[in-house]
């Protein structure tokens, strides 16, 4: 979220969900708590910001990875959909498009030579308890134009 790389892909998915009709808060977007030049930001803010956004939100996409602040986000979420209101708060979906989770363990190669990408297996349990995990970002779509699809009807 602070690399231009990792901006672009968000700024990217943010717009690709747009297209398919589906209402987005990108916190890349919001000067507010991202004007890096400002030095009203703070931690108290940023906390603020993000929790108001997600309580005004149905489902929590986050890419995962070792950010604690997505991972506070996610738990935090998770909690609003399973304790609080389920039908407001449906739950949180997972993307991570690491091409190393495709290869395949060598356990020959045990340690640092293992290609093997990992993932923290309570953020996977979570995510898979919730509204799962996904690899591929077109997958994404589908699961989100799916659960679009259900709130519509409604």
């Amino acid at each position: 979220m602070f690399i231009e790389s990792q901006i672009d892909y968000n700024l990217m998915l943010a717009n690709r969900i747009r297209e398919l009709g589906i209402e987005v808060y990108c916190p890349n977007e919001n000067a507010e708590i991202n004007d890096k030049s400002r030095r009203d930001i703070t931690g108290e803010k940023i906390y603020k910001h993000d929790i108001d956004e997600l309580r005004a939100s149905n489902v929590l996409l986050c890419q995962v990875a070792d950010c604690p602040g997505t991972n506070w986000e996610a738990g935090y979420f998770d909690c609003l959909s399973k304790e609080v209101n389920s039908d407001m708060y449906v739950g949180v979906i997972g993307l991570s498009s690491d091409i190393r989770l495709k290869t395949p363990p060598d356990p020959q190669k045990p340690g640092f030579d293992n290609q093997t990408m990992y993932l923290n297996q309570f953020m996977v349990g979570g995510l898979k308890c919730s509204l799962g995990l996904f690899y591929d970002k077109e997958d994404l779509f589908k699961k989100l134009v799916a659960l679009r699809t259900k709130f519509d009807g409604e």
